[in-house]
C-alpha cells in the first residue's frame, strides 16, 4: 500500500538541547533524546530522537561500523547552541524539522490508568543558516489522515466551549522495500487528539464527517502558556488580584478534505479490527504492567498486524 500521511513539521529556536548517549534495556549503544524549538507564537514543541551507533547487517546483527544517524545526532549533541548555553553576544540556533510524525505516548500513571497522548518524533534535523533568520517563519504544522473515532462538543467545568473535539486514528506503517513507494504495511494505530475552534464548528459539521470516516486533517500545533487575571472586589482596602498560569496544548485544526471511506486508502475492515485490537492488547498490557511504555527505546518490536487492504467504530 502508499505511504498514508502523518507529517509534522516545526521550526522554532532550539530552547534545550537533551541528545545524549546511553545504553538500552538490552544492552545496546544508542543515541538520542528530545529538542525542544521555540516558535513565534512562544509554543514549545519537544521533538524526540533515536539511532543505535552501529549499523545492522542484511541478517540483523549489530556491525562496527558507525550508523548514519548515530554521527548525525552525536555532531548535533555536540555542536548545537541552545538558549540555556548561549553566551550573551551569541543567538541561540534556528532548527527545522521537516519530517517528524505524531506517535502514540501511552503510560501507566501513579492511580494506576493509563494516559494517552502524542509525542513527535523524526529523523533529520536540519540547522538554519544564520543568513536565513530573518525570512525563516518560526510555525508548527501538522497534515495527518486517517479514520475518524469520535467528534465531541469541548466541555470545559461542564460548560460546553463551542469548540469541538476530534480523534482521529492515523496509521503508523513500516516500509518492506526502501526502493518501491508502495510497500507500505499498517503495523498500529496512532490517536491523535484535534481540536476544531468554534469559529469553524459550524463548517466542520456541515462537511460531512462521521465516527468512522476516512479523512485528512491539516492544522497548527500550539503549546504555550497565558496569565489569566482575576479581581476580587473589596469593601475596602485593596481588591484581592490573583494571576493564574494556564497551559494550552491542542493541535487546532485548520482545513480538512472531503469525506472518504477506509476501502479507498487500500484497507479493509479486516485489517482496520486487527489494528484495534493490537491498540487496546497494548493498553491492557501497559495497564498490567506488562509493558511500562509503549514507544521506549529498548529495541523491542512490537507484533505486526496483518498486512493488507467496514466501518470500524461504527456499534454492531
Amino acid at each position: 500500500m502508499k505511504e498514508l500521511i502523518n507529517k509534522v513539521t516545526v521550526t522554532g529556536v532550539l530552547v534545550k538541547n537533551g541528545i545524549e548517549e546511553f545504553t538500552t534495556k538490552k544492552g545496546n549503544e544508542a543515541i538520542g533524546g528530545d529538542l525542544i524549538l521555540r516558535t513565534a507564537d512562544d509554543s514549545e514543541h519537544q521533538i524526540s530522537f533515536f539511532a543505535h551507533k552501529y549499523k545492522k547487517d542484511e541478517n540483523g546483527n549489530f556491525t562496527s561500523e558507525l550508523g548514519y544517524f548515530y554521527e548525525k545526532y552525536l555532531d548535533a549533541k555536540n555542536n548545537l547552541k541552545d538558549i540555556e548555553h548561549t553566551a550573551d553576544d551569541e543567538k541561540p540556533d534556528i532548527i527545522s524539522i521537516s519530517d517528524g510524525k505524531f506517535e502514540a505516548n501511552d503510560f501507566k500513571s501513579q492511580d494506576g490508568n493509563v494516559i494517552s497522548n502524542n509525542k513527535i518524533t523524526a529523523k533529520f534535523i536540519n540547522r538554519v543558516e544564520p543568513k536565513d533568520y530573518d525570512s525563516t517563519i518560526l510555525e508548527a504544522k501538522f497534515e495527518v489522515e486517517g479514520i475518524i473515532e469520535s467528534i465531541k462538543d469541548e466541555i470545559v467545568k461542564n460548560v460546553p466551549t463551542g469548540n469541538l473535539i476530534v480523534t482521529l486514528n492515523a496509521i503508523k506503517q513500516n516500509q518492506t522495500d526502501f526502493k518501491n513507494d508502495n510497500s507500505y504495511e499498517v503495523d498500529v494505530l496512532v490517536p491523535i487528539k484535534m481540536t476544531v475552534d468554534k469559529s469553524m464548528a459550524n463548517a466542520f459539521r456541515t462537511a460531512g464527517y462521521y465516527d468512522g470516516c476516512y479523512a485528512k486533517f491539516v492544522g497548527t500545533l500550539i503549546n504555550t502558556a497565558e496569565i489569566v487575571e482575576t479581581v476580587e472586589k473589596q469593601n475596602f482596602g485593596e481588591d484581592i488580584v490573583r494571576k493564574v498560569k494556564t497551559y494550552i496544548r491542542k493541535n487546532e485544526i485548520k482545513s480538512g478534505s472531503s469525506v472518504s471511506t477506509i476501502f479507498e486508502h487500500d484497507l479493509n475492515q479486516e485489517v482496520v479490527d486487527a489494528l484495534i485490537a493490537k491498540r487496546k492488547q497494548t493498553l491492557i498490557e501497559i495497564k498490567n504492567g506488562v509493558v511500562s511504555k509503549n514507544n521506549s527505546t529498548d529495541d523491542g518490536k512490537e507484533t505486526q498486524a496483518p498486512p493488507t487492504t467496514y466501518n470500524p467504530f461504527a456499534q454492531n
